[in-house]
């Protein structure tokens, strides 16, 4: 009997470590360092699943949003968020007119805003971001061990459940060169 449960910890751990490593390839990040800061490059196609397309199709309002953060690793305890910049993709899409309108957003505030026709245009730019700054170079050691972590989640309402931590999300993950 202990046998049996020693095997399925291991089985469900092994699932949990799979999964956890194919939703970490959901966000592609690349890290940029120009002018003593610390951008994030950004790509989450898969953030726009069928649910998101069909709520746009329909003409409701769908926000993605994006939290970039710095961490520096741990090997004893939690690892700790240097710096974080919440950005967000709105799209609306008017279905007299055929036109998608695109706002993106940081810190709230709209940085950029485009109409377009074409879905694949309109696709592309609520699921890439460039140089999202998320921290002056010089805050961190060189010493350090740091990465970029990037999380993903859409705006569609979604039914009760008794899952304690909220929504799917998506997330990648990038460590950062050694030499900064």
């Amino acid at each position: 009997m202990n046998d049996l449960l020693r095997k399925l910890s291991a089985l469900a751990a092994m699932v949990v470590l799979c999964a956890a490593v194919l939703l970490a390839a959901d966000v592609r990040i690349t890290p940029v360092v120009a002018e003593d800061r610390l951008y994030a490059n950004f790509a989450a196609s898969a953030a726009f699943t069928d649910d998101v397309r069909t709520a746009v199709a329909s003409g409701l309002p769908v926000t993605l949003t994006y939290i970039a953060e710095v961490r520096r690793s741990s090997a004893l305890w939690f690892d700790h968020t240097v710096a974080a910049t919440t950005v967000a993709s709105s799209v609306k899409f008017d279905t007299l007119t055929g036109a998608y309108q695109v706002s993106k957003l940081r810190d709230g505030s709209v940085h950029w805003a485009q109409q377009t026709q074409k879905e694949d245009e309109m696709r592309l730019w609520v699921t890439e971001f460039e140089r999202v700054p998320l921290t002056e170079s010089s805050r961190l050691n060189a010493a350090g061990e740091y990465y970029v972590r990037v999380r993903a989640r859409d705006s569609l309402p979604r039914g009760f459940s008794l899952w304690p931590w909220g929504r799917s999300e998506m997330s990648g993950r990038v460590e950062l060169p050694v030499s900064r």
